[in-house]
């Protein structure tokens, strides 16, 4: 910027009279040289606009230096600064000021009053130059913009408000009357007009009516405000002319633009050819459109907007593609868990007894479900006996679940992972202060499990020293914490659970005879899979269709072959071992039905290979030639690529590449 200093020597100051001779001049100067003035007091950094309000402000007393400055550093800026300082010199410094005190007088008086009616009318006033400068604002408008007289005197009118009509009525000369007007969350009703001198367009003022107190609106947009705030969708608005005058958070997220570059700006300038600007032009709506945001594709609904059959603007919601793929999957995954959880849960109503859960209908597993049936209506103790992974802690659940404990605790404690020191803690719990560390009481789980039923799973495990303990649990049915001064009664159901052969600990004194016999006041002996290998078609059906679920697969059965090993197998690992086969299985499966090929070896009776070769140990081979054997026996048993890499533990693409390498004839190996 190219400016000069002046001193200002009157000695009444810059006071009204002058401050208009010199606006009027410096009005003259731009209009001649197309350039912008402005004025500062020497001390200050801020430049304001040459308007009368703006000159006032500055209070420039006599022999304070003045600065004017000018936008164009060109030739053209420097001599429109020296003509305005030049008038300066001659018809404001050099004039005997006391010639026109009286005219002064009542200018001053004429202006102050125009100032106080300006800013006590229940209106805001804005008015800008023929240069979009803005030259007077009262208080009432600076309030609705949330800005000080020094952000916008001066001021372009499109700095303050991006997509104002003020410069379109500049240039048009026409009035506008009841447009709306929203700054922020905030909404004016605006009454727009020119201003003329000579029949020439010399600027033009916006009456400005807040609206959005009134009784009702103020609520009503604060929530819509929230709406569109907090909206997922991307949202934009356009007015009648094509301006963008609303984006909303989300919108701003998800397309990677900044507010400045888009608000205020004509949509040709952000979508010159898309759809809506079609809409815009067309007055048309458009509904499950795919369009481009910035690169960024998107899907949404465009539609025009009219009030009182007047087209007021556009408005167009949209969301990402890859959001709305990312929640259809995600809506399809919870639809099939609900269809999951549905089934279940009219499998429970439709039957009256807790134990429908339990898979099996062989005669040794329906006698067991009866007993344990029988037992849930009461309190007695319960010990449950049976290999690992037999389904001990199943039946446990069961029992409590058909009981009238139903909706108390059902607590469980692995008696063998817990370590020894520990046990007594966790079981009975201890009371602050009982120990280093203990700063704060913690209740056991017998404690937890007070009205409901505990499970205490490998009760053959628990040291002797405990042993003693759970006795005296058991006969007095009361606890003492850890700390404690006085034992705890409590109503627990205790139901215990091992694989190991108490008998035989009671001989060798690892397991208490009393404990024994006041755990096994009802005992239930769990088959081994082995022992009830009728109900394995059961079983593999129910977790073919568990394990669908989670697993994301959709294979409906077993093939005859496959069922046949899994009911020659032994199960050494019971039904968890089942069910660990059957998951294996289904992660390789591809087709609908479960074959012998996806199952382990181990589970395959052993076949001599009549296609085996035998090594001649005086007259070893290349190991190419050997490679070149497997892959074709490999061919010639399981038929694809796919099957043969799986048997060799190679990828199908290996298969083929070696097929290729050694010339060997796919098609007349499979036919």
């Amino acid at each position: 910027m190219f400016f000069q200093e002046i001193t200002f020597k009157n000695r009444q100051g810059l006071h009204t009279r002058y401050s208009a001779m010199i606006v009027n001049k410096a009005s003259e100067i731009q209009s001649k040289y197309k350039v912008t003035l402005y004025i500062k007091k020497k001390e200050y950094s801020q430049w304001l606009g040459m308007s009368m309000l703006a000159i006032l402000s500055l209070k420039i007393s006599n022999n304070d230096k003045i600065s004017i400055g000018c936008n164009e550093e060109g030739m053209l800026g420097k001599i429109a600064v020296m003509s305005l300082i030049q008038y300066i010199d001659e018809f404001i410094n050099s004039i005997n000021p006391s010639a026109n005190v009286k005219i002064d007088e009542f200018i001053d008086e004429t202006i102050i009053a125009k100032e106080q009616v300006l800013e006590n009318v229940p209106i805001g006033i804005l008015v800008i130059d023929s240069y979009e400068n803005i030259t007077t604002i009262n208080e009432y408008a600076l309030k609705f913009l949330e800005k000080s007289f020094k952000d916008v005197i001066g001021k372009n009118i499109k700095d303050i408000i991006p997509y104002s009509d003020l410069p379109m009525i500049l240039k048009k000369g026409l009035k506008q009357f009841g447009q709306v007007l929203h700054i922020k969350n905030k909404s004016a009703l605006v009454n727009r007009s020119p201003l003329f001198m000579n029949n020439k367009i010399i600027g033009a003022v916006a009456v400005i009516q807040d609206v959005s107190n009134l009784v009702g609106i103020k609520e009503l947009n604060e929530k819509f405000t929230k709406i569109l705030e907090n909206s997922q969708d991307m949202i934009c608005f356009l007015d009648k002319n094509g301006i963008i005058n609303y984006i909303n958070p989300a919108y701003i997220k998800h397309s990677n633009l900044k507010v400045q570059n888009i608000l205020g700006k004509h949509i040709t300038d952000i979508e010159p050819d898309g759809y809506i600007y079609k809409s815009f032009k067309n007055k048309s709506k458009f509904n499950d459109v795919i369009y481009s945001i910035n690169n960024v594709n998107v899907i949404g609904n465009i539609e025009p907007l009219f009030i009182d059959d007047e087209f007021v603007g556009v408005i167009s919601t949209a969301r990402p593609i890859n959001e709305l793929k990312e929640l259809i999957g995600k809506l399809n995954k919870s639809q099939e868990e609900l269809n999951y959880y549905k089934e279940e849960f009219f499998k429970q109503i439709s039957n009256n007894s807790s134990f429908n859960n339990i898979i099996g209908s062989s005669r040794t597993l329906k006698d067991i479900l009866y007993i344990c049936e029988k037992t849930s209506k009461t309190t007695s103790t319960i010990l449950i006996r049976g290999e690992s992974g037999t389904g001990k802690e199943l039946i446990a659940k069961a029992v409590h679940n058909n009981s009238t404990r139903h909706d108390k605790p059902f607590v469980r404690v692995n008696c063998a992972s817990i370590p020894e020191n520990l046990l007594e803690s966790e079981l009975f719990g201890y009371e602050k202060g009982s120990f280093t560390g203990a700063t704060k009481s913690k209740p056991g789980k017998f404690l937890i499990a007070d009205g409901g039923t505990i499970f205490l799973d490998e009760i053959g495990d628990m040291p002797m020293s405990m042993q003693v303990k759970l006795l005296r649990v058991l006969q007095e049915m009361e606890i003492d914490p850890i700390g404690g001064i006085d034992p705890i009664s409590i109503d627990v159901r205790v139901i215990a659970a091992t694989n190991r052969n108490l008998e035989e600990m009671i001989k060798e004194k690892t397991f208490r005879q009393d404990l024994y016999y006041r755990l096994d006041v009802i005992g239930i002996n769990l088959p081994a899979l082995r022992e009830r290998k009728e109900d394995i078609p059961d079983l593999v059906e129910y977790f073919i269709k568990k394990l669908n679920i989670k697993l994301n697969k959709n294979i409906l059965g077993i093939s005859n072959d496959a069922l046949n090993l899994l009911q020659q197998y032994q199960w050494p690992g019971n039904i968890r071992e089942l069910e660990n086969i059957i998951e294996r299985a289904m992660n390789f499966c591809d087709e609908k039905y479960i074959s012998s090929f996806y199952l382990p070896s181990y589970l395959k009776p052993t076949i001599e290979n009549p296609n085996k070769f035998d090594l001649d140990k005086d007259n070893i081979l290349p190991f190419e030639e050997y490679e070149k054997q497997i892959i074709k026996m490999a061919i010639e048993k399981y038929k694809t690529f796919n099957k043969a890499g799986k048997a060799l533990g190679l990828t199908h693409r290996t298969i083929s590449l070696k097929c290729k390498k050694y010339n060997i004839d796919v098609k007349k190996i499979k036919n």
